[in-house]
């Protein structure tokens, strides 16, 4: 489930489109399906700007939907949010807990999709805002010569 897409349409009703929060809305409805699990994908911070560029067919700009471009696998996504990023993302945080307990009550588990080689570091080209800064040989496999593979 892809949390912003699941209820970004007006066609889903939520009074917060596109959030943690409506996810949580539409929990009920999952579980009068028969809904016992949720699989989020990416939800943790990451580039959404990795691919943005004008798209002249569609006449707008790309960007990353789907989330494979970690910048922090501990912190949820603040623009995921109602809150948005309000209180250094403490919100965003919270809302993400709210979401995850109130799944538990109606017997949903919840399981998030992490794919640990894709961050926005991408190569040794690719800026540092993560675990290449900390010591990218501990954190990324590396080719010879210290290159990222």
């Amino acid at each position: 489930m892809h949390v912003r897409g699941f209820t970004n349409h007006e066609s889903s009703g939520t009074k917060c489109p596109g959030t943690y929060l409506g996810i949580v809305e539409k929990l009920d409805h999952l579980k009068e399906l028969g809904v016992n699990c949720i699989e989020l994908m990416p939800c943790h911070e990451f580039n959404e700007l990795e691919y943005y560029s004008y798209n002249s067919v569609l006449g707008d700009y790309k960007f990353n939907f789907w989330g494979y471009s970690t910048v922090n696998f501990f912190s949820p996504m603040g623009r995921y949010a109602s809150a948005g990023l309000s209180n250094c993302g403490l919100g965003a945080i919270n809302e993400f807990k709210y979401l995850v307990k109130e799944a538990h009550k109606r017997g949903i588990e919840v399981i998030m999709d992490v794919v640990f080689n894709h961050t926005a570091e991408g190569n040794e080209n690719g800026p540092i805002v993560s675990f290449r800064g900390i010591d990218g040989g501990v954190f990324y496999m590396l080719a010879p010569k210290n290159i990222y593979g």
